[in-house]
């Protein structure tokens, strides 16, 4: 990796230095225009390479929230298109979390106003113990098994979980995160900081659909914690035991057995997985997924020698 970024580094900066020496009667925009493309491509190779570096020593750096607002959208469209390839018919109504960021605080005083968060340090967290112990609620109400389980807190919570000298006790978790040098913040009663990742889905779903909702969707992985911390925090701000009737879970795609992750750099886009699987349309792609055993063959280390046999006979299409 590190000699194909020296060769293209050597080749940008000699159409650079072309481009600055050679002037000649029509030539300077050309070897310009050549050399900002030349660079341009260069930055775009070498990203993964710069990004630690640059993370490290300017990431501090970046407060404007343009730059993370710009990023998102980039990708939230990304998603549209791969949606319409699989014909997914668009939401009614789209909602972003830097949308509702003076809801959430206001969410997060009352659950406060409640007794059942508290500030500490600039963040604030929610009181499992104290939730748990109230006589009309209970916590981990989907996998009560999970209540405790540090090993899926810190993995639910990521950065967000905080040390333990800023919480009461393990099990609670972040429903206002202090922000670092570097990261995306906003103005509230605690200080500069960002919204939890379980807040900002009850704030926007309550919004949309109130104090009860039928239905609520999502991968069987966030059972624990996102939607029981979902749960306990929308029923603490409600006062209710009711907040979703029903939940419809899930389950994902997998890469050689493992689920889709950045960590593992094994993402698959679906406009990637259409045209590695030869698929014309959206419907033939869902019933592809949804057959395990084929979508399992087909992308795992089967893939890279196309479709397994067994598979194109059941899917003709393919």
């Amino acid at each position: 990796m590190l000699s194909r970024q020296l060769e293209s580094a050597t080749s940008t900066l000699s159409v650079v230095e072309k481009a600055t020496h050679e002037s000649g009667e029509g030539q300077h925009e050309v070897l310009l225009t050549a050399a900002k493309d030349a660079l341009a491509d260069w930055l775009t190779a070498a990203k993964d390479a710069l990004a630690d570096w640059l993370d490290e020593n300017l990431g501090s750096t970046v407060t404007e929230h343009s730059i993370f607002a710009d990023l998102a959208r980039h990708w939230e469209e990304e998603f549209y298109k791969d949606m319409a390839a699989l014909n997914v018919l668009p939401p009614d109504v789209v909602t972003r979390v830097s949308e509702y960021v003076p809801e959430i605080v206001d969410y997060v005083q009352k659950i406060i106003d409640a007794g059942f968060a508290y500030e500490s340090r600039g963040s604030v967290y929610f009181d499992t113990a104290t939730f748990d112990g109230h006589p009309d609620h209970f916590y981990a109400k989907l996998v009560p098994e999970a209540y405790g389980d540090q090993k899926a807190l810190r993995e639910g919570e990521g950065v967000l979980s905080g040390g333990s000298e800023e919480k009461r006790n393990a099990n609670d978790f972040a429903l206002w995160k202090a922000s670092r040098p570097g990261e995306p913040s906003w103005d509230s009663p605690w200080g500069p900081g960002r919204p939890g990742w379980h807040i900002e889905c009850s704030v926007m779903a309550s919004d949309m659909l109130g104090s009860s909702l039928d239905i609520h969707t999502g991968g069987y992985d966030l059972k624990f914690p996102h939607h029981d911390n979902e749960i306990a925090q929308a029923e603490a701000y409600f006062g209710n035991d009711n907040w979703v009737r029903y939940f419809l879970h899930s389950g994902h795609l997998t890469i050689s057995g493992c689920k889709m992750s950045k960590s593992l750099k094994n993402l698959l886009s679906a406009f990637r997985t259409l045209d590695n699987l030869r698929l014309q349309d959206g419907e033939v792609a869902e019933e592809f997924c949804v057959d395990q055993g084929c979508a399992e063959s087909a992308f795992g280390e089967e893939a890279a020698t196309g479709v397994p046999s067994s598979c194109v006979e059941r899917y003709p299409r393919l």
